[in-house]
């Protein structure tokens, strides 16, 4: 994965809006990059918002621009359903609302929602796809993903990102987990958190994996497995390392091992420390959304969530 730093940009290089004016965020909310900023921009050069008429719509919708601000990337908008002038008016009115660029373009596709979001993401070579995370009400505590959410999330190549609270000022993530398998996706994971994490100040970047008495059983019994087992003594240092080996961050960086029966553990734990993102890789070798110790991620959302996937 390549990585580009923001002085890399030419003027001409750079989206319209950002040469012609500051941005609403800028002039109505003082958002300004962290000072001391060192980790260099993620490879996403096209940002698409998934939009629908629904009261969180105006939400969504700013907090995907914001999220592009930060990336120095133009923002796309993606509806599943036919050109309609009566949605495109109340789009185009949420944009003059937000003060979004004028030229901010909507693809319409047609077809079941999630295949349709997703279809016209790749027809547009997006790199990071957002949406809303939720439908309904949370309910004992815990919050399900929506019925376009999942299937998005699973079906999408690209990156995707779905808020569970998304709010029309800027909404920086204060405390980020991410979730390792210490794949060289997982790697790429991590990058992209610190990348965020200096970008909204963040207060705090938890690195966890997940380890069960299964795991250290089979560890322990000597048997050979296809995919090797570790005690929780590797899994440690296992952990030490792959956090020694990022990138220099500004950012308090904090490790843990979470001991559980399954994955719900680290959906506890992300939920204990207050975190407003939850960051996880794709599959190294598997076929799935996401590892399969994380799938319950698709489930069961304790935050917002960031699957990175390289587009």
């Amino acid at each position: 994965m390549s990585w580009r730093t923001p002085a890399s940009f030419s003027p001409g290089q750079m989206p319209h809006h950002h040469v012609k004016r500051p941005s609403f965020f800028e002039r109505h909310f003082a958002v300004s990059p962290h000072p001391k900023m060192t980790q260099v921009f993620p490879q996403i050069r096209h940002v698409a918002a998934a939009i629908t008429i629904s009261p969180r719509m105006v939400a969504v919708l700013a907090a995907a621009w914001h999220f592009a601000e930060r990336l120095n990337a133009p923002l796309l908008l993606i509806h599943a359903g036919a050109p309609d002038a009566q949605k495109e008016a109340e789009f185009r009115d949420a944009m003059v609302q937000l003060e979004m660029p004028r030229e901010t373009r909507i693809v319409w596709n047609e077809g079941e929602p999630a295949e349709a979001i997703v279809t016209a993401a790749e027809k547009e070579g997006v790199d990071l796809l957002i949406a809303g995370a939720l439908e309904g009400k949370d309910v004992a505590s815990r919050s399900f993903l929506g019925a376009v959410a999942q299937p998005l999330a699973k079906l999408a190549r690209c990156s995707v990102l779905l808020l569970t609270h998304p709010q029309i000022g800027p909404n920086p993530f204060r405390r980020i987990v991410v979730i390792t398998d210490f794949s060289d996706s997982a790697k790429r994971a991590l990058k992209n958190a610190l990348w965020l994490a200096e970008a909204d100040s963040a207060e705090l970047v938890q690195v966890i994996s997940v380890h069960t008495p299964f795991m250290q059983a089979r560890a322990e019994s000597g048997a050979e497995y296809e995919k090797p087992a570790r005690t929780r003594e590797e899994e440690e240092q296992l952990l030490r390392d792959f956090v020694a080996t990022a990138p220099a961050c500004t950012v308090p960086v904090e490790s843990k091992i979470v001991d559980t029966t399954t994955g719900f553990g680290a959906c506890d734990f992300t939920q204990s420390i207050g975190a407003e993102l939850l960051v996880v890789p794709k599959p190294e070798h598997l076929e799935g959304a996401v590892p399969s110790m994380m799938d319950w991620a698709l489930q069961v959302i304790p935050c917002s969530l960031w699957i990175v996937r390289e587009s």
